[in-house]
């Protein structure tokens, strides 16, 4: 096996196989949803040679791989025995709705793209060759089958939807595919002929039923499978072994297809109209400058892997006006400022290497429409071409927004997928397209040769001033207790869980005392002594609070040592308190230790030590 190395190295640190629940992957990630996800080592992770980057976003743990990311799928299936359908176990800690939803609609996005691809391109092929007067469905046979096999991909949207979100729930596929056959039933859309719900009928009698199509539709059927999933699992937990095989898919079927018809359907494709045509009202209200707005956002929602999240929009846009203005432009744009910045790295860089890395992420970018090497090879890297990129994709989405730039297929935008912006009255919108290209490529270009970057070193190059110079980029803040290290996130206080007042780490004190972590300056005291704060002589302001509601002692189990404004050293006692009387009135002693201004610096790092002593690092800021 080709990615044999690199596979065992990623389910060892994604915690083993037994805590693998499933994985699936998109153009450039594994999407891996665990059983226990404490269990996974984000720094081997990132550590790994052949691992772009990690996101955890949306109840998912997303590594970035590249675009030979199914081939390393396929690998990492075969070593740790993943089937595609075999019976998983249910995760230990349960999501809620919004992040099973969201975690659902990439599952189910991801797996449907080749057939939106497929069939979008090729409605483009049959429209530029209708265009040409070559042929069309009335006087070509071949041109008629192959019109309604590439219209089947978005009809039955519903039905592929329904399958992709049954393998993300772990529930029977075969009768998540039937309701969604049951949403775009022919006998369905002959009794439905308005968009808008309208009363055509009751069932048992007395439920109402609402009538709307289906077809071309996506959130409701996720939403009827998510629950057909707790609907199966319900009845298979309390029916007796022999019986199941009959009355589950049975009684799944009873109690779906009310829900389904009266509830579920009706609610979600409400949504999805007012989902499309909200999005519809903000294109055509605000035109160029929301496609300018969202184009700087863009590369952005890439990084945390919240992008797709966009393609539920482009889809649903598309399937009610049969254009899509908004999510495609904003995917073109990004493509092309991505690989013009990728570009000009390669231009102005001396480091040969880094030169081949640039020249290989801008032509995947450029050609495929993939912009992940781009964003963690180079742009996110050397970060001043991010912002070059924001700049182009700006750029370019004013001009689209002004001319109305529209994709009439749903594919990943490139230099070669240009049939998708083929449609309407004349060619005026492809032209648009490429014109819309140009801007963003050269203006990227332009604006990172003008920005600049630190140019990368060679391997092996690095100087002594340069690490002189990585080291004062990073900084240290010493525990001010001894005790037992938590994270933040543990503590039973939101302000502090929350990361309100800023990232840091807690502790479990072992005795009273607290000392200076650092050299700096006492910034803040209190009258009731739980809490004191402090501005190291390198800028990062520390607060230090001791216990958890322990205002309300009012000072008496606190001693303040130090005063409002005094210079302190390293290791000077600043506040001891009595922990026996913290715990006499039934409060938590847990200390939390907090960099107030955490959002001047890039990452505020909590040690792995478990337990620390006076003195001993705590945070790494950088």
């Amino acid at each position: 096996m080709k990615y044999e190395k690199l596979s065992k190295e990623i389910i060892e640190a994604v915690g083993g196989k037994d805590n693998i629940i499933s994985v699936q992957h998109c153009m450039t990630r594994l999407r891996f949803s665990l059983k226990d996800e404490s269990k996974a080592n984000d720094e081997m992770i990132k550590n790994i040679d052949g691992v772009l980057s990690l996101v955890k976003k949306g109840g998912q743990y997303q590594v970035v791989i590249g675009t030979h990311v199914h081939d390393v799928y396929l690998d990492l299936c075969k070593i740790a025995d993943i089937k595609e359908e075999q019976e998983e176990e249910k995760p230990e800690k349960k999501k809620n709705l919004f992040n099973a939803m969201f975690s659902a609609i990439i599952g189910a996005i991801g797996p449907i793209i080749p057939i939106l691809v497929g069939t979008g391109l090729g409605k483009c092929i049959l429209l530029m060759i209708s265009t040409m007067g070559w042929a069309n469905a009335e006087t070509s046979m071949t041109f008629y089958i192959f019109n309604f096999v590439f219209d089947a991909g978005f009809t039955f949207l519903p039905v592929f939807v329904a399958v992709a979100a049954a393998k993300h729930f772990k529930c029977n596929m075969f009768m998540a595919a039937l309701l969604g056959c049951a949403l775009v039933h022919p006998n369905w859309n002959g009794i439905v002929s308005a968009t808008d719900p309208k009363f055509i009928g009751q069932i048992f009698g007395f439920l109402p039923v609402y009538g709307m199509p289906y077809t071309s539709s996506l959130i409701p059927a996720l939403l009827m499978v998510w629950v057909m999933s707790k609907v199966e699992w319900t009845l298979n937990k309390y029916i007796p072994d022999l019986l199941k095989g009959m009355l589950t898919p049975l009684l799944t079927l009873l109690i779906m297809t009310p829900l389904t018809f009266v509830v579920l359907a009706p609610a979600m494709g409400i949504i999805s109209i007012y989902l499309g045509n909200a999005l519809l009202w903000v294109y055509n209200t605000f035109g160029m400058f929301a496609i300018a707005i969202m184009c700087i956002i863009y590369p952005w929602m890439v990084v945390t892997g919240m992008h797709s999240t966009l393609a539920i929009a482009g889809i649903q846009i598309l399937s009610q006006s049969g254009y899509d203005p908004f999510s495609r432009t904003l995917t073109l744009t990004a493509n092309m400022a991505q690989g013009a910045a990728a570009t000009a790295c390669a231009v102005k860089t001396k480091n040969k290497q880094f030169r081949t890395t640039c020249i290989s992420a801008a032509f995947t970018a450029f050609f495929a429409g993939i912009t992940e090497p781009c964003i963690y090879g180079v742009s996110l890297r050397l970060k001043k071409p991010m912002y070059a990129v924001m700049i182009g994709s700006c750029l370019g989405g004013l001009y689209a927004g002004f001319c109305g730039l529209k994709a009439f297929a749903f594919m990943t935008p490139s230099v070669i997928n240009f049939p998708m912006w083929m449609g309407g009255s004349g060619s005026s919108n492809l032209v648009n397209a490429i014109i819309t290209m140009i801007i963003s490529a050269v203006g990227t270009f332009i604006a990172t040769l003008v920005i600049g970057f630190e140019d990368p070193k060679e391997e092996g190059e690095e100087t002594q001033e340069t690490k002189e110079q990585l080291n004062n980029n990073i900084l240290l803040v010493h525990s001010p207790i001894e005790g037992i290290v938590i994270d933040l996130n543990e503590v039973n206080d939101e302000m502090f869980s929350g990361e309100v007042l800023g990232k840091g780490v807690a502790i479990i004190p072992n005795n009273g005392k607290i000392y200076a972590p650092e050299d700096g300056v006492i910034t803040a005291t209190f009258e009731t002594k739980h809490a004191i704060g402090l501005t190291t002589d390198k800028g990062v302001e520390i607060l230090i609070h001791i216990g958890i509601d322990t205002v309300k002692l009012e000072g008496k189990p606190f001693v303040q040592c130090v005063n409002k404004g005094q210079k302190v050293k390293q290791g000077d006692l600043l506040v001891e308190f009595d922990m026996s009387e913290i715990k006499k009135a039934d409060l938590d002693p847990t200390t939390m230790v907090v960099v107030t201004n955490s959002d001047k610096f890039l990452e505020v790092i909590p040690t792995k030590q478990k337990t620390v002593n006076q003195n001993d690092t705590l945070l790494t800021i950088i």
